[in-house]
């Protein structure tokens, strides 16, 4: 199994089946912690001590779902519904670079308006 978890580690890369093995791992194995190490190994690598965070946009919140627990759900009729245009977007990036940001996470319901 430690040669799985170089090869990811080496080629960022593995077979389906290859990917399987390591997520079916058993929880406080040695190959666990060796995978973890080598993961915290990779993150140290690219992003040593440092913190990144992104920014957050809700392009939408409309839904199609009725998730009872979700204040965006279809049938909640108190919100104010809304879709931000493709300028909007680009504009709140804009923004969002000035103030530090350098990436951005699009979020939204299940919008029946967009695709994949």
């Amino acid at each position: 199994m430690t040669e799985l978890i170089d090869k990811l580690y080496d080629s960022r890369n593995l077979e389906d089946n290859e990917l399987l093995q390591i997520m079916t791992l058993a929880n406080g194995s040695s190959q666990e912690s060796y995978l973890f190490n080598t993961a915290r190994k990779r993150k140290e690598d690219i992003y040593q001590d440092k913190v990144y965070i992104r920014g957050l946009i809700e392009l939408s919140n409309y839904c199609k779902n009725n998730c009872l627990y979700c204040g965006i759900r279809a049938s909640n009729t108190n919100i104010a519904r809304y879709r931000l245009s493709k300028k909007q977007i680009l504009d709140c990036c804009e923004h969002g670079y000035n103030l530090g940001f350098r990436t951005f996470v699009l979020q939204g319901g299940e919008d029946p308006a967009y695709s994949d």
